[in-house]
């Protein structure tokens, strides 16, 4: 069993409270066993020691929304997966997932593949024949017929189908958790990304069924109706959420927002991915000048997070991130979390989004998500001080998954940012 002893200039717990200066994490095997002052820290002789003086250790980070076998798509990301074989999407999937951990990313959840390829993925992670992250997945998206994303198999209509359906995932093949589809997508161009694709008992059977078994349930959902009867069911997270009215513009609606806040109901919003898009062809990305009413674009998409948040809503870091193009596996998340700083979260709040919360929202938060003792030694320390430059996520020195040490990849700059507020 290896011991390590990481010595860093700072130490970002997860939690949101205050870096702390000269503290030092010790882990034997896959379990951190003590945290503190670096004068009370054990130092066994036998130990590897990683000192950074000029650097920050945290948890790593986790990413409650990937893809992992998601082609590449310059058109129909159907026709591109279908001209796939399964084992061909797995090779797919392994290499993203190596991506991931070598950025710092040390748990996701997949929220949607084609048959059993993620679940291959993550029982080959497990096995350590595949260096990758901790990897939760929901297996097929429960959608209705003709839904958003059919043709992954998890078709299923009215309350006994879902039923049926959220048991055969769980107990038959082993789902970590459950994704369904609230509403339609803009990826699936048959259905309509602003009509709720259930009614609300349908959605209060998936829940019953999955919360019984203590397990995890999220939905993808743009439209304001889908919000609503989703987090009125008690979905745990609602990915995306951006409010989008019948006309498919922002809309919106405090009355949801309130609600969900109410009832607990997180959301991971995946802005990275159009903030990228945006600035690398030269757009100015000014969310505070969104107004209801407007198209939906990335500003828009980020005035909806930040009136979310203002509602109580909590947020976590999810990014929807798949092998499509403008995308980068481990990079995106690092995205996602500066664009938490960008629309106001301290740099201190944005990690815990994609830490501490994370983990609990995922409701695995005595595994991972804070560095503690008891907890698994998932820790990414990084050059500089993100808790005052969030930008230095980007400077990856040492990544451990489970207490295995992982050569970190060097990331790109973040792309050209050009809001009026940075």
């Amino acid at each position: 069993m290896d011991t390590i002893r990481i010595h860093p200039g700072h130490l970002i717990d997860g939690t949101g409270q205050p870096a702390r200066h000269d503290w030092a994490v010790l882990i034997e095997g896959e379990t951190i066993v003590a945290v503190g002052p670096d004068a009370g820290v054990p130092r066994p002789a036998h130990a590897r020691h990683i000192d950074v003086p000029d650097g920050t250790a945290l948890p790593g980070l986790i990413d409650a929304h990937v893809h992992l076998v998601l082609p590449r798509s310059h058109g129909s990301m159907l026709d591109e997966m279908q001209a796939l074989s399964d084992d061909e999407l797995v090779v797919l999937g392994a290499a993203s997932a190596e991506r991931f951990v070598r950025a710092g990313v040390t748990t996701v959840f997949d929220c949607g593949a084609r048959g059993d390829t993620a679940f291959r993925i993550r029982d080959a992670v497990n096995k350590g024949l595949v260096l990758g992250p901790r990897t939760l997945v929901s297996g097929r998206p429960v959608t209705r017929t003709g839904g958003h994303c059919w043709w992954w198999g998890g078709e299923a209509d009215g309350v006994e189908a879902v039923r049926a359906a959220v048991v055969k995932l769980l107990d038959e093949e082993g789902a970590d958790g459950i994704k369904m589809m609230a509403t339609g997508g803009y990826m699936t161009t048959t259905t309509n990304p602003a009509e709720s694709a259930y009614p609300r008992e349908v959605f209060e059977a998936a829940v019953e069924e999955t919360h019984r078994r203590g397990r995890y349930i999220t939905a993808h959902a743009h439209g304001v109706e889908g919000m609503r009867l989703a987090s009125e069911a008690g979905i745990d997270c609602l990915q995306h959420a951006s409010m989008i009215g019948p006309e498919r513009n922002w809309q919106f609606n405090e009355e949801v927002a309130r609600g969900m806040a109410s009832r607990g109901t997180r959301a991971a919003m995946t802005m990275a991915q159009g903030i990228r898009v945006a600035r690398e062809k030269g757009e100015v990305v000014d969310w505070r000048g969104a107004k209801r009413g407007d198209p939906l674009t990335a500003a828009m998409w980020m005035a909806d997070a930040r009136a979310l948040a203002d509602a109580g809503v909590e947020l976590v870091v999810g990014t929807d991130m798949t092998s499509v193009v403008d995308t980068d596996h481990g990079e995106e998340t690092i995205l996602e979390i500066e664009a938490f700083v960008e629309i106001g979260f301290t740099p201190l709040q944005a990690i815990r989004a994609a830490t501490s919360l994370a983990a609990a929202n995922l409701k695995i938060d005595g595994i991972t998500g804070t560095l503690a003792p008891g907890r698994s030694a998932d820790i990414l320390v990084v050059g500089g001080q993100p808790h005052r430059d969030i930008h230095d996520l980007r400077n990856g020195r040492a990544v451990l998954r489970a207490g295995r040490s992982v050569l970190p990849t060097p990331l790109q700059p973040p792309p050209l940012r050009l809001s009026p507020v940075d």
